[in-house]
């Protein structure tokens, strides 16, 4: 455990730990509570043991409790909340308006996603770069075939309807989430770690009915399937899996329309495919979108780095592969000071 820090320029306290133990559960009972992501569902992620490196910090001003940030190391060496795209409309458990400030308060450089958030996150003196990206969305009520046709897929959409016909699919079939999520894993080549994450998440929501698993199946073989969360009155795309052997029947797309389907049948108000592609616009409309924030807790570590990697890249343009290092690639690489 590292040893309690100040913040700059202010009351903050940092306290590390490699562990969940009875103080962080202490200080959990002290912080509000979201809907989206219960304290029992923070604390199975936070405390999760995977191949991710994970520290949680508590913030606090003398004994009393202001955050708890548990964070994960990603392959590339970012760091990022253990909720990051696992539970929507959360990012930690903090007191209100205090987002930000505990964030930078940790000393280290954290990418945040706000994902279906209540309201667009504010600005504040330790962001150094922030992305928006369009989501898009379907009122249950509206005519899906009627924007399938203007968009073009409603031709292609009956046609994998009709040469999936023969399959079965099951609904919140029980051990359907895992399996589509270690599917989706090992078609997208993610790291071991999140996806252990992603079922722990998975098996708690399946508990209390947030998650909707849709699995096609052609006798004993996976065809395709999607976990979506139940938010809001609304269903939320997740993680999706096919198998290409049969891609040539449309797949990918008649999953598509079971999300759609799936969600009428449920009485859901509407369809959130997220946003990231920009082919989701042939299924639904653009409405509202995702944040992203890169926040720096030590810029002058920050800035070093970046001229260490503008420099690397100057000096290794030639390297045998061919390819020089992007501004993006080596943006992304943070490393925990």
């Amino acid at each position: 455990m590292a040893q309690p820090h100040h913040a700059p320029g202010g009351r903050l306290q940092v306290t590390w730990f490699s562990q969940w133990n009875v103080r962080l559960d202490d200080a959990l009972s002290r912080l509000p509570e979201s809907d989206a992501c219960p304290h029992a569902l923070f604390r199975l992620l936070a405390s999760n043991k995977t191949s991710n490196r994970k520290w949680i910090a508590l913030v606090h001003e003398e004994d009393t409790p202001v955050a708890i940030a548990a964070l994960r190391q990603t392959p590339d060496e970012r760091w990022v909340p253990v909720t990051h795209y696992i539970v929507p409309g959360f990012v930690l458990p903090s007191q209100p308006d205090r987002l930000l400030d505990d964030v930078a308060s940790l000393g280290i450089t954290v990418d945040l996603g706000f994902w279906r958030a209540e309201s667009e996150p504010r600005n504040h003196g330790a962001v150094r770069r922030i992305w928006f990206e369009p989501s898009f969305w379907m009122d249950t009520a509206d005519d899906f075939e009627a924007y399938w046709r203007k968009t073009g897929e409603l031709y292609s959409i009956r046609a994998a309807r009709r040469k999936c016909a023969g399959f079965t699919v099951s609904l919140n079939q029980p051990g359907a989430a895992k399996s589509i999520i270690e599917e989706w894993g090992k078609n997208w080549g993610v790291d071991e770690g999140e996806v252990a994450d992603r079922v722990a998440a998975a098996e708690y929501m399946e508990e209390s009915g947030q998650i909707v698993s849709i699995l096609v199946v052609d006798g004993n073989k996976k065809v395709g399937g999607i976990t979506c969360i139940a938010h809001n009155n609304e269903l939320v795309h997740g993680v999706p899996f096919r198998n290409h052997d049969y891609d040539k029947l449309g797949v990918g797309k008649y999953i598509f329309y079971l999300v759609f389907e799936t969600a009428r049948k449920l009485n859901l108000k509407a369809v959130d495919l997220g946003g990231g592609h920009a082919y989701k616009k042939r299924f639904a409309r653009i409405k509202g979108g995702k944040y992203e924030m890169r926040v720096c807790g030590n810029v002058v570590k920050y800035q070093l780095d970046r001229a260490m990697r503008r420099l690397h890249r100057a000096t290794h343009a030639g390297r045998p592969d061919g390819r020089a290092e992007s501004d993006q690639d080596n943006d992304e690489r943070l490393v925990r000071s």
